[in-house]
């Protein structure tokens, strides 16, 4: 592989599969990979990507998941990938992350994060798409520690619609058929990397990923804590959604999820720059 690889995605979007992935593509076929979820030596440095150094240009190799979008000057030349999910199911479950599951400087449903949630999940969801998301402390799976510099979920969403979908070197999948058609969605991955043999590679990750996005029963103490799709129908009262989908219409449209509007048996196609 002689071109950078840069995979995008968004916290609560499959994003700990995806690392784990993309690893294995790396680590089968001898590319440098470079993650906020490697040990410090391969560790993608935020704080100094935002203080203006180019850290992917300046390497060779795979660069994922990058949770948020990062400015580079490889990316014109770079193989991207894009996948993301449903934004309103994004802050669905940021909320259970928030609240209960993900590790950080206090335990779940205590202290603050017990406040937030009895605050309820409506006020939260809309908090974390306009200014107040920066009242909140801690990230616990919301990446709140660089929104100074990537702005709240609508924002980070409206970046990648600019500087993204209209790319010919952009492929664009979805969190969705990540859980509903987990072949097509690794095919797509891995054909970015422009393997010699990639039917191995493929055949190998299919063997060892397949079953982990299988559907399973609801617990808001786990990582995985629920995969299908659509969950923000269930948790969000109706004028939640109807300001949800006000705020990200722009995303929504350009990412596929409002026309036609999909259910769990449908997965989004992107409408534009997309390779799908």
């Amino acid at each position: 592989m002689n071109k950078h690889v840069v995979v995008f995605t968004t916290h609560k979007a499959g994003s700990m599969l995806v690392h784990r992935v993309l690893q294995d593509i790396c680590k089968k076929n001898s590319i440098d990979y470079y993650s906020p979820n490697q040990d410090p030596d391969k560790q993608v440095p935020f704080d100094q990507i935002f203080n203006g150094e180019d850290f992917i240009a300046e390497r060779n190799g795979c660069f994922g998941p990058l949770r948020f979008f990062v400015p580079s000057a490889a990316l014109d030349d770079a193989n991207i990938v894009l996948t993301l999910r449903d934004p309103r199911d994004v802050l669905t479950s940021m909320f259970f992350s928030y609240c209960y599951m993900h590790p950080g400087e206090i335990d779940g449903n205590t202290g603050y994060r017990k406040e937030v949630a009895d605050a309820g999940i409506d006020k939260f969801v809309l908090d974390m798409t306009d200014e107040n998301c920066v009242r909140y402390r801690g990230e616990y799976g919301t990446g709140n520690r660089f929104t100074k510099h990537v702005g709240n979920i609508r924002d980070r969403y409206l970046t990648y619609v600019h500087e993204v979908l209209g790319r010919s070197n952009a492929t664009i999948v979805s969190y969705e058929e990540m859980v509903l058609d987990f072949g097509n969605w690794l095919k797509k991955v891995i054909d970015a990397f422009e393997l010699a043999d990639l039917d191995r590679t493929y055949r190998a990750l299919m063997a060892k990923h397949a079953e982990t996005v299988k559907p399973a029963g609801e617990n808001v103490w786990s990582h995985k804590r629920k995969v299908t799709p659509g969950d923000y129908k269930e948790k969000l009262r109706p004028e939640t959604i109807a300001e949800l989908n006000s705020r990200f219409s722009e995303a929504l449209d350009a990412l596929g999820y409002l026309e036609p509007e999909y259910n769990i048996r449908s997965i989004p196609r992107p409408r534009r720059g997309s390779a799908v």
